[in-house]
């Protein structure tokens, strides 16, 4: 008998036990079977579903944020007052989220409560400083909003997370903000590579008085020559023949290893010693099908080497493949020599000088055009520059042939160019006096 209510004790307090674990097993079931009802309506995809969702699973904030997204989004009835509610309602779960504050600020502004909106930005900026998209949004949102300062540093914030468009960025702040020195000290960036794009911008938007500027600012020590030849180039193309000499000078003068020019001659690298550097004052190479430019150290009639062009006899080629811009005095007369080697120059039509005037009329002068075989013949021309002239180009050229007979083949190389001023010719009346 004891042994009997021994045994029914226990099989009650076992009973007891196995319905209090049940009891703790639901409950801890409860949550996931929270999360599930929510995932299912979720995955409903209307608004309907995500509602239910949001109700059963009450503590995840990802429901009412997109509650607020559907609301916000709907093209075709938006409603940014159930948006505003939805979004609140994610962020005080989770008020961490860059994103939920972002669209409340957009569904704020949508609603005309623009220091609401603001206010919600800037939490966002706050949140998500390396966010290139949401810098975007917070440029034209304080730009939409008058706001120029602020949107230029989320602009500067965004060109340092999306250096590749800088020309776009550049392009939308002159549109907005006109000045130059405004754009430079709140928009670029203070280091070379973003100054010197700034620079390429402003050349390319024919902005010359900015592009001067900028010049200015850019660290000497950090120079690229492909940036100071552009920058030349465009100084000569605007006509400051003046700026861009000075230019041309001061750096060309500081670039380690150039040989020291001919002072009297008015070209740059007279003997191709230097650097080609294609652009600016120095000589500009070019090719094309069939013809190939090259420094001969082989071939030289001075110092070191030469200026050699090969043609492959398959084509008929009109081309100026070295060219050199060279400041002149308008009237003045001048003289330019060069020296020119041959070897297997095929056609009537071979190598030749040729002067013409830069942006400007009424000079075309020509040298004798040397074919063949020929050992290093020099080659002269006088010519007089118009009044309208300020600068000159002196080319070496080949011109395209219109016999049956045109594929050029071989080989020719120019060396010891040199352009001088002439004295004036003294009348008779100017030598009485």
């Amino acid at each position: 008998m004891k042994n009997e209510l021994r045994w029914q004790r226990g099989s009650a307090v076992s009973l007891g036990l196995s319905v209090i674990a049940l009891l703790l097993y639901l409950l801890l079931l409860i949550p996931l079977a929270q999360q599930a009802a929510g995932w299912y309506f979720f995955t409903r995809a209307s608004e309907r579903g995500l509602i239910s969702a949001a109700r059963y699973d009450g503590q995840n904030e990802i429901y009412p944020y997109l509650l607020g997204r559907l609301y916000l989004m709907n093209i075709e009835d938006p409603a940014p007052e159930k948006a505003i509610a939805y979004y609140r309602r994610s962020i005080a779960l989770n008020p961490l989220q860059a994103g939920a504050w972002t669209e409340l600020s957009r569904a704020y502004h949508l609603s005309g409560k623009d220091s609401d909106a603001e206010q919600a930005l800037e939490r966002a900026v706050t949140l998500s400083p390396n966010d290139s998209g949401l810098m975007w949004d917070a440029g034209t949102f304080w730009l939409m909003n008058g706001n120029v300062d602020k949107a230029f540093g989320a602009f500067r914030k965004y060109l340092l997370i999306e250096p590749d468009f800088q020309t776009m960025v550049y392009d939308l702040s002159w549109k907005v903000q006109p000045d130059n020195a405004y754009i430079l000290k709140n928009l670029v960036p203070e280091t070379y590579d973003y100054q010197s794009k700034y620079l390429s911008y402003l050349i390319s938007a024919k902005k010359t008085d900015e592009a001067q500027a900028v010049w200015r600012t850019l660290d000497q020590g950090s120079l690229q020559k492909g940036d100071f030849v552009s920058y030349v180039n465009f100084l000569i193309t605007n006509g400051l023949y003046d700026q861009a000499e000075a230019v041309w000078k001061d750096i060309t003068g500081k670039i380690e290893g150039m040989v020291k020019e001919d002072s009297a001659s008015l070209l740059w690298n007279s003997g191709f010693e230097n650097e080609l550097l294609n652009g600016g004052f120095g000589w500009r190479v070019r090719e094309t099908e069939g013809v190939k430019v090259f420094l001969d150290e082989s071939v030289h009639m001075a110092d070191r080497r030469s200026l050699g062009v090969l043609f492959d006899g398959k084509h008929n080629p009109d081309i100026a493949f070295a060219t050199q811009i060279v400041r002149v005095t308008p009237g003045a007369a001048y003289l330019l020599r060069g020296s020119i080697k041959s070897d297997a120059l095929t056609t009537t039509n071979g190598i030749f000088l040729q002067v013409l005037g830069h942006a400007c009329t009424g000079l075309d002068e020509r040298s004798e055009v040397i074919t063949g075989t020929t050992f290093w013949r020099e080659v002269t021309l006088d010519f007089e520059v118009p009044s309208s002239c300020s600068a000159v180009v002196v080319m070496a050229r080949r011109e395209r042939s219109s016999k049956l007979d045109n594929k050029i083949e071989g080989t020719a190389w120019i060396d010891g160019m040199a352009l001088k001023q002439q004295a004036p010719t003294q009348t008779n009346s100017s030598k009485k006096h």
